[in-house]
């Protein structure tokens, strides 16, 4: 996401944040890296590929007594329900290894959901804005302005708090998502502090890698602006991140991105923008990787997950939904949930994108639930929507 067309701080569109910068995997992904302190130090991000198999339509489950989204439109033959609501401005969501569902708000807040249409238990408040978490066993590691932050799972309560990593550069964006990587790695997403400058940190407008036991591994990819949304595809192993593009080259220009997360990979910011709608790059862009795919310019392309449950059918397994919150004036650009199909490998590689759910405030968080059923956080609403396969 940019400056303030979407949720984050600066920039000519102001939106709603003051304080806030929005921003299972089962192959394994190749471990070895080459241990350095500089921030450029290598990782190697490239999994082995498992063809998908084709597998039967499933029969469509029956589903818990919810009450329909009303005005969220999906493709024939889904459903949309209120899974929750009563969260102020959710940024992330994840189900945690005793079955509920973490969620963390711009507020600094963590709250918890017993099951679908339980209350909002409130567990943790008053950290920096947060806008990632992830689960490692019975850990929960939190994303927030300036710092990641460690929790436990204590019977049903959140106990510690401590900094694991600290000192994180911050400005216009800050830290955004987290994805833990089949070996034990964390990748971080880590805005720029500008719309368009020579950054002072080289941490800035990057993913980062760490390892294990939070220590640093260096830059994966440079030059992102704003690399807000990061998931693992199972069949693969391959790391992906969508990148949110600059503010003040125009209404039309530059396109939001996803790309696959390589160890050198260059994003191009700012010397290199995408255009919307072929991704195509202008500016002076050497070394810059084409982007999988491209998303409507200031769409604000930012919560991701990939689809491996059955309930959707075969025709949807190894495809990522990415969550749109779109412009704060008008309501034209995002303010949706896009699917995108992936094909081809290396400089072949695609992404064909298309829409999926529509009628949001500003969709954002995004995860798949135990059910397979794809939950989206509106942070305009503090609505939950759980979306099945119904026909």
């Amino acid at each position: 996401m940019g400056g303030f067309h979407r949720p984050g701080l600066g920039g000519r569109l102001a939106g709603p944040l003051v304080i806030l910068v929005l921003a299972g995997c089962t192959r394994p992904i190749d471990a070895t890296v080459s241990v350095s302190a500089s921030p450029t130090a290598s990782a190697s991000l490239t999994g082995p590929v498992t063809p998908a198999t084709s597998t039967p339509s499933p029969t469509p489950a029956p589903r818990p007594q919810l009450p329909l989204a009303a005005g969220i439109h999906v493709p024939a033959g889904f459903t949309a329900f209120v899974y929750a609501y009563g969260i102020y401005q959710p940024t992330a969501m994840a189900f945690g290894p005793d079955g509920r569902l973490y969620v963390t708000s711009a507020a600094g807040n963590i709250s918890v959901f017993a099951g679908a249409g339980a209350p909002a238990r409130l567990l943790v408040k008053g950290l920096p804005p947060s806008l990632g978490l992830v689960w490692r066993g019975d850990e929960l590691f939190v994303s927030v302005r300036g710092s990641i932050v460690e929790y436990r799972l204590a019977k049903d309560n959140l106990a510690g708090g401590a900094q694991v990593v600290s000192g994180l550069p911050g400005g216009e964006h800050q830290a955004d998502n987290l994805v833990m990587l089949e070996n034990g790695d964390f990748l971080l997403g880590l805005g720029s502090t500008c719309d368009r400058c020579a950054e002072a940190d080289p941490r800035s407008a990057t993913v980062l890698r760490f390892y294990a036991d939070w220590t640093y591994a260096g830059v994966v990819v440079r030059g992102s602006r704003n690399p807000y949304g990061l998931a693992v595809q199972p069949s693969t192993g391959f790391a992906y991140v969508t990148i949110n593009g600059e503010d003040d080259l125009g209404n039309s220009q530059p396109a939001d991105v996803l790309i696959r997360v390589r160890d050198g990979e260059d994003a191009g910011w700012p010397r290199c923008w995408p255009a919307y709608p072929d991704g195509s790059l202008h500016g002076s862009c050497v070394g810059v990787s084409q982007p999988v795919a491209a998303f409507a310019a200031h769409s604000s392309a930012d919560g991701i997950v990939f689809y491996e449950d059955a309930e959707f059918g075969p025709a949807y397994r190894d495809n990522a939904f990415v969550t749109e919150w779109g412009t704060y004036f008008g309501t034209t650009v995002g303010r949706r949930v896009v699917r995108v199909a992936i094909h081809g490998m290396g400089s072949a590689e695609q992404g064909t994108v298309t829409d999926f759910a529509s009628g949001f405030q500003h969709p954002l968080a995004i995860t798949v639930g135990p059910d397979g059923g794809l939950l989206v956080g509106d942070y305009g609403t503090g609505q939950i929507i759980e979306i099945f396969r119904t026909g």
